[in-house]
């Protein structure tokens, strides 16, 4: 099995290592988020022993993902995890088995939509997906979650991000 991590497999866990046997694999942007001395040198030593693997997403995928992030209304992914998730579908895709490693609350909930098997680390795992839709704050009207203005067009009261 692929343990395919977010960088709090490595910054949250004090007791984590790349342990022998196991196939670690993430993306060079995951590697960056790794800026503690502890965790850096950890990663920098299982790449150059080879118990850690880098991969880049698809194009395709990174494009499906965030398309999907934008129709959903998922306004706190940053880029590396729109990289995870996408290197998540390639391995989906290619039908491998796979469990992805993260505390983040964001990218488990993306990784319930996309079916995806994923393991927190120390925070817990999300019990249901939550999506959102936009709401103006003055008059109420809805929106689809990936509309771009910022002020309602009917009031002009500001545009907020809600859980549907």
């Amino acid at each position: 099995m692929i343990h395919l991590i977010d960088s709090a497999a490595v910054l949250n866990s004090e007791g984590f290592s790349f342990t022998n046997g196991k196939d670690f694999l993430t993306g060079p942007l995951v590697v960056d988020e790794l800026r503690d001395l502890r965790s850096r040198h950890m990663a920098e030593n299982a790449l150059k022993n080879g118990l850690l693997r880098l991969r880049e997403p698809s194009k395709e995928s990174l494009a499906k993902v965030k398309g999907l992030a934008s129709e959903k209304g998922f306004t706190k992914l940053s880029e590396t995890d729109f990289s995870l998730l996408a290197l998540a579908l390639d391995l989906k895709a290619e039908e491998k088995d796979f469990l992805l490693i993260t505390d983040d609350f964001s990218v488990q909930n993306f990784c319930k939509l996309l079916e995806i098997k994923f393991e927190s680390v120390i925070h817990g795992k999300i019990g249901k997906t939550i999506s959102f839709k936009k709401r103006c704050t003055g008059c109420g009207k809805t929106f689809p979650a990936d509309y771009l203005e910022k002020s309602c067009p009917d009031c002009s009261s500001p545009i907020e991000s809600k859980k549907a």
